[in-house]
This record gives C-alpha cells, structure tokens and sequence, in this order.
C-alpha cells in the first residue's frame, strides 16, 4: 500500500495534466485519474519492469480514457475554463496587460486546435510535447511501434499547423 501512495504521490499531477489536456474539464480529469489509480492498485501485482513505471502508469491512463470514450461518455469539446495548454509566464516574463490576453488567447487556439484530431495524434502530441516523452516511452504507451508514433507524431505536427492555419484564417475575416 505504500507503493501505490508513493507512485499516486509522485504521478498523480501527470496523469491528471494528460487527462486535463485530453478532456479541456477538471472534473473529468480529477475523474479518469481517480480511476487510473483505482487500476493501478488493481494491477500493481503485473508490473514486471518490461517498461519503465511511467509508461506503464500512461498506458493505464490511455486505456481509462479510451474506455470512457467507449462507454458512451463521448470527448466533449475543450472548454476554456482550464487554461491548460501552455506553460503560463511569469508577470516579470510579460511586457503589458495585452500580452497576458494576446497569451491567452494563443492558449485557447492551440486547446481547439487540439481537439481536432483524433485521440491517438492528440495522444501523441500531448505524450510528446507537453509530457516531454521519448518516441520509444510513447510507443509503450500507446502498444505501437517506434516509427509508428514517429509517422503519427509527424502527421499530428503538420495536421495541427493545418488547423491552427485555418482558424487563422477564420480570425482575419472577422
């Protein structure tokens, strides 16, 4: 029991970030990390060390989501009231009020556009960008090959600049 307080201690707010990145709700993501952990006192007793700690925790949080997904509780649309998507600066880092909304509203852009691809590109953007995660720590946890999620990650990188482009472009009409 220790174990799990220690590993809850140590990855519950990485876990919790996946997730808040993966939903854009709090609640959900407070939600689907009590039931990563709930699995890991579960399935403790077949971790064997094949794969570093970390990437067998993702792989668990993976799978809840994917199961809540199954299950009918369908990814609902970002909503901004978790400004989530990149690290915030410090008021020392910022020149003006302006810069904070300019900030901000890149934020929100980058949440919509990630919420325009699929689950497994967001999967591997978020592993990658935001959770610093080697090629191989992703492959673990999503049960696919290196080059795959190189190609995916690729992929993902070019589709989101794509999105992001086009609501650009949406933004100079107005």
């Amino acid at each position: 029991m220790k174990r799990i307080i220690e590993l809850y201690e140590l990855h519950n707010q990485v876990i919790f970030r996946y997730f808040l990145r993966m939903t854009g709700n709090t609640e959900e993501a407070r939600e689907l990390t009590q039931e990563t952990f709930y699995q890991v006192c579960l399935s403790i007793f077949r971790f064997k060390n094949q794969a570093s700690l970390k990437t067998w925790l993702f792989s668990i949080a993976r799978n809840v989501y994917l199961k809540r997904i199954r299950d009918g509780n369908k990814h609902k649309l970002l909503s901004f009231e978790d400004d989530i998507a990149l690290p915030r600066p410090t008021l020392q880092e910022l020149d003006s009020p302006a810069e904070l909304l300019i900030q901000k509203e890149e934020r929100e852009r980058i949440q919509v556009a990630l919420s325009q691809l699929s689950e497994n590109a967001r999967s591997v953007i978020i592993l990658k960008e935001y959770e610093q995660q080697s090629y191989e720590e992703i492959a673990g946890v999503m049960g696919q090959t290196v080059n795959w999620v190189r190609v995916t990650f690729f992929r993902a990188k070019q589709q989101l600049g794509q999105v992001y482009r086009e609501m650009e472009g949406d933004n100079d009409d107005k």
